[in-house]
């Protein structure tokens, strides 16, 4: 703006929001510089600006030195290239968070020559394996640029009644956590690189009636499996027998509980577990900045009278590269990788965690107070065995458990039951 010497420059305020609103403290910084900008610097800039610098205060001296900082920042990102690609880490960031702004079209994906990127052969549109002679191997869209129609018809063609695949993927993984081994032993894998059936028959049928009959519906299939003759077999293995591995399902496979079977079993005898579904993940450690962005994780430090600690083990937060050693312990796979089937060990560390996890100590305590408040002193021997072993104990077993509770405590009774092969394997 071109001002005369002596002139004068008017600033006309408009009031544009309704009466209720008032305009607060108004500002107006003029200069005569060529870029034409104003420096805006808060009080305690300018009151120790206008000081000496052996007069100035703290708040002031620390005032100062942000407001350099900041011009220099800023002075330095004006500098730079423009951006194209912008990598941010945080630690404020939530997983929970969702994207600003989403992309409009998903990224058109090509068939490359010899796996080269660079060189583009064609556009792949969207579809599917075409195996499935029934089944087409490409989704007819009306619109291939919206996403949500090709989520939708993938989740379809998943989904569908002809795709036999899907059926004997469900109830082979559904026989597997019944009995430890799937009618295919590789779960994620039907195909060349897998191995065969032992009962391709019942797979078949199994399959077909579960989309046929139970139409869908896993509460039915559970309840077929756990009500067949192959379920209710003994565990005693027969070393003479021919099938030692057991392919053939001649006997029922002698299993441990997995690390979170274990502990919602803790939790259900104590009768704190919360069985409430749905909900944000439970963080079971304290939580601490780390040398980088990762954090360090204490799990011993965790307050188990929290009401965090009674939620089932399916919402337990768990880091990847960070486990729990108790869940470790117990053959919890590691999150890094794919884990279709469990693994399942015996060694002395285990033992030594059962017994001396906080978290054991803490369930041990739970029950303990649940026997007294649920029996009389001298029944409480039996009723605690009745929780952890689901049947009532021997005589032998009770005068025995009894003289170890009377030298020891209910306390450390219980953390003997929770060791025990009988609460620890499924026969």
């Amino acid at each position: 703006i071109d001002t005369s010497r002596g002139g004068s420059l008017a600033v006309t305020i408009k009031q544009l929001w309704p009466p209720e609103h008032y305009i607060g403290r108004v500002r107006i910084s003029v200069t005569d510089a060529a870029d034409g900008s104003v420096r805006h610097l808060s009080k305690e800039v300018k009151s120790g600006l206008l000081k000496p610098i052996t007069e100035r205060l703290k708040e002031e001296r620390i005032a100062i030195a942000s407001a350099a900082l900041e011009d220099y920042a800023n002075n330095i990102l004006t500098g730079l290239p423009k951006k194209e690609v912008v990598y941010g880490v945080s630690n404020l960031w939530s997983h929970n968070k969702k994207l600003e702004t989403a992309q409009l079209e998903p990224k058109p994906v090509h068939l490359l020559k010899r796996g080269d990127i660079d060189k583009p052969v064609r556009e792949v549109v969207p579809g599917a394996i075409s195996i499935m002679s029934h089944l087409p191997g490409r989704f007819d869209l009306s619109n291939p640029k919206n996403e949500s129609s090709r989520r939708a018809a993938l989740a379809d063609w998943i989904a569908h009644k002809e795709n036999t695949l899907t059926w004997r993927s469900i109830v082979n993984r559904v026989w597997y956590y019944h009995f430890g081994r799937g009618l295919c032993d590789t779960l994620n894998d039907f195909g060349r690189m897998g191995n065969k059936p032992t009962h391709p028959e019942l797979l078949d049928w199994l399959a077909i009636w579960f989309r046929d009959e139970a139409k869908g519906s896993l509460k039915k299939l559970h309840h077929l499996i756990l009500t067949s003759e192959t379920w209710q077999q003994k565990s005693m293995s027969d070393v003479s027998a021919i099938d030692t591995d057991n392919r053939y399902f001649w006997r029922f496979n002698r299993r441990r509980l997995d690390a979170e079977s274990f502990r919602d079993s803790a939790l259900a005898i104590s009768g704190r577990i919360d069985l409430k579904m749905g909900g944000p993940g439970i963080e079971q450690f304290l939580k601490t900045k780390g040398p980088q962005d990762t954090p360090s994780l204490d799990y011993t430090k965790f307050n188990w009278n929290k009401d965090d600690a009674r939620r089932r083990s399916i919402y337990r937060v768990v880091w990847r590269g960070i486990p729990d050693p108790f869940m470790e312990a117990l053959d919890f796979p590691d999150m890094g990788l794919l884990a279709p089937k469990r693994t399942f060990s015996v060694s002395s560390l285990q033992s030594l965690a059962l017994y001396n996890n906080p978290f054991v100590l803490h369930a041990s305590e739970w029950i303990s107070e649940r026997v007294v408040e649920e029996s009389k002193k001298d029944n409480h021997v039996s009723r605690l065995v009745e929780l952890c072993w689901q049947r009532a104990p021997t005589e032998s077993e009770r005068l025995s458990f009894e003289e170890y509770s009377k030298k020891h405590g209910l306390n450390a009774l219980c953390r003997v039951l929770l060791n025990s092969n009988e609460f620890l394997f499924v026969d």
